[in-house]
C-alpha cells in the first residue's frame, strides 16, 4: 500500500512546503478547506495509508469521509502529551513549517490543551487505539501491522 499524508499533499496542491506560511499567507480557514478537499479525495481511493493531520478530523467534511470510507480501518496511535510534545519539540521540520496551535505559542501546556480538545473525537473515530507510549518505531510499526493482520 502507498503512504499519503494529508498535510504533505495539501501542501502540495496549494504549493507551498510550509503549513506556517500557508496559515499566515492565506489563513487558516483557507488551509482546512484544502485540508478537507484532500482528505475526502484520498478516502475515495483503494490502498492507501492515509496519515491525517492533528486537526484534521476536527473539520466536518474530514471527519464524515473518514467515518464513511469504506473497506477502512482507522487506527489511532495515542501517545501522551508529553510524547507528543517531545517529538513535535525533536523535529526540526515540525518548528520550521507548522504554526501555533493557540494563543499559547506552544509548549507542553498547548499541546495538553489541544489533546484535551481532540482527543474524545480521535477516539470516536477509531476502530482500533495503539498506546504508543514507550514504543519506539520498530515497535509502532509492529503493533499496527498485526493489527492489519487481525482486521
Amino acid at each position: 500500500m502507498q503512504y499519503l499524508d494529508v498535510d504533505d499533499v495539501t501542501c502540495d496542491r496549494i504549493g507551498c512546503d510550509s503549513i506556517a506560511k500557508i496559515w499566515e499567507d492565506h489563513g487558516e480557514p483557507y488551509w482546512r478547506a484544502n485540508e478537507v478537499a484532500v482528505t475526502e479525495d484520498l478516502c475515495k481511493q483503494d490502498n492507501l495509508v492515509i496519515g491525517l493531520g492533528g486537526g484534521t478530523l476536527m473539520q466536518d467534511g474530514a471527519r464524515k469521509a473518514v467515518e464513511t470510507a469504506t473497506d477502512t480501518l482507522r487506527v489511532y496511535l495515542k501517545g501522551s502529551a508529553k510524547l507528543l510534545y517531545q517529538r513535535i519539540t525533536g523535529d526540526v521540520r515540525s518548528s520550521e513549517t507548522r504554526p501555533s496551535l493557540t494563543a499559547m505559542g506552544g509548549g507542553l501546556d498547548e499541546v495538553i490543551h489541544m489533546l484535551e480538545k481532540r482527543e474524545p473525537t480521535y477516539l470516536a473515530v477509531a476502530d482500533v487505539v495503539i498506546e504508543i507510549d514507550g514504543m519506539d518505531l520498530d515497535q509502532v510499526t509492529a503493533a499496527v501491522m498485526n493489527v492489519c493482520r487481525l482486521a
